[in-house]
């Protein structure tokens, strides 16, 4: 199947009544696992990095890798650039071959968010590559890809702008906050389900839910009932990777096979990756 846009992947989803499972990346190990899972479910899959991804593994060569290792898979893949910072970084992404874009202007005011995402709309539009929006601010950990934010900043969206944003900026792919977050939760997230309810009913295009690690199964497939299309994990599979990692390099003092060290955390991340494509109900949802 080809690589294709997060726009045609998110259409069928909003359509199909599922949600497209998101998850960032950094290297070889974790996106051969978000393929295979995706490939061994038979789901459609978005392979996505933040800006100090991007920078760690080099646009070129991110692109380059998704691509050859989804050649002869028989699943859609969406390559996405994950809260890209700004409309500089959206082009660089865009030129790189990603076939998604996000400009995050949600700190920004709304006039402002508005016209920058409108910028990015019209040229990414040009080339063929979907954009997704967002409005309100996302709260999100330390460790986080798109790095800590003042606590103080995160708010909700609400549903009169994010009417307006939609329709001024043509984005195909709309997030707002509603209560989520990134990183892992201290408690139980309280999602706004009547505000995401509002929003879908005015904005009328595929919504995206961040912040999925920790979220409950159940709340997950509310969300996707109410309009969610495509839900964000990072976190998760980090840590489930990384604590992996480290038992068994405490199991194997001395042991300098690489690709042996590493495979149980692939396989870790795969069964991960399982875990959330299916709570999406994604899974069995590949066309041809």
């Amino acid at each position: 199947m080809s690589i294709v846009t997060n726009k045609e992947l998110l259409t069928r989803a909003k359509e199909g009544k599922y949600a497209v499972a998101a998850f960032n990346t950094n290297n070889l190990e974790y996106t051969q696992a978000i393929l295979q899972a995706a490939s061994e479910l038979n789901a459609p899959v978005i392979v996505e990095a933040a800006k100090s991804e991007i920078d760690y593994m080099n646009g070129h060569v991110f692109v380059a890798m998704v691509r050859a290792m989804a050649k002869d898979l028989k699943i859609p893949v969406g390559i996405h650039l994950d809260h890209g910072p700004s409309y500089e970084e959206t082009i660089r992404c865009i030129n790189y071959g990603f076939t998604s874009v996000m400009y995050d202007g949600s700190a920004h005011s709304l006039d402002d968010n508005i016209a920058n995402t409108k910028k990015v709309v019209e040229a990414a539009h040009a080339c063929g590559v979907s954009v997704e929006g967002e409005i309100g601010v996302i709260g999100q950990a330390a460790d986080s890809p798109e790095g800590p934010i003042d606590e103080s900043k995160i708010g909700l969206a609400d549903p009169i702008e994010c009417e307006r944003f939609v329709k001024e900026t043509g984005v195909d792919i709309f997030a707002a906050a509603i209560g989520n977050a990134h990183g892992i939760y201290k408690k139980k997230p309280e999602l706004r389900f009547d505000l995401l309810k509002d929003i879908a009913a005015r904005t009328n295009v595929p919504l995206v839910l961040h912040g999925g690690t920790g979220i409950p199964v159940e709340d997950i497939r509310t969300a996707i009932t109410l309009g969610v299309s495509k839900i964000n994990f990072s976190t998760v599979m980090r840590k489930g990777g990384i604590e992996t990692l480290t038992k068994t390099l405490n199991d194997n003092p001395g042991d300098w096979d690489y690709m042996k060290l590493l495979t149980p955390a692939r396989e870790k991340m795969v069964a991960i990756a399982k875990e959330h494509i299916i709570m999406c109900m994604s899974d069995g949802k590949a066309w041809n």
